[in-house]
């Protein structure tokens, strides 16, 4: 896993108030599961540390504040915003690099995560760049 992406998981553990020291080490190898791969399945991680889907969702609730899923969820459209900040690859292209099968499903979930869609998230960061270029 790059820095970046492991800088990454870290703030968003961070910000799911995940303490260093869990109730529970499978909250930490569940991490480190995702550190690895973070476009991981639930299902997948569940079956890493023997527990049923529903079961390691509430575990990871309980440990986090946050679902797992919610968890992911945020994980791969923080890493679609730096892609749309960061490159000029094709939205659709994006969706599937950070784990979304369908497009139309990721252009949905980043409007209702970031308020807008990606199309317009990378132009206005872009604009504000080249603002700040010239300001």
């Amino acid at each position: 896993m790059s820095r970046e992406a492991y800088s990454l998981l870290r703030r968003e553990a961070a910000s799911a108030g995940l303490q260093a020291q869990s109730a529970d080490p499978r909250v930490g190898k569940i991490l480190r599961a995702v550190e690895d791969d973070p476009f991981c399945e639930v299902e997948e991680l569940a079956s890493r540390v023997s527990l049923s889907r529903s079961r390691l969702s509430h575990l990871f609730k309980a440990a986090t504040g946050v679902s797992l899923q919610t968890f992911l969820s945020d994980l791969r459209l923080q890493r679609a915003a730096e892609l749309l900040q960061s490159t000029d690859m094709p939205i659709k292209e994006i969706s599937y690099q950070v784990g979304y099968r369908h497009a139309p499903s990721f252009v949905r979930a980043f409007r209702n995560k970031v308020g807008s869609s990606p199309q317009d998230y990378r132009s206005r960061q872009r604009a504000v760049l080249t603002d700040s270029e010239f300001g």
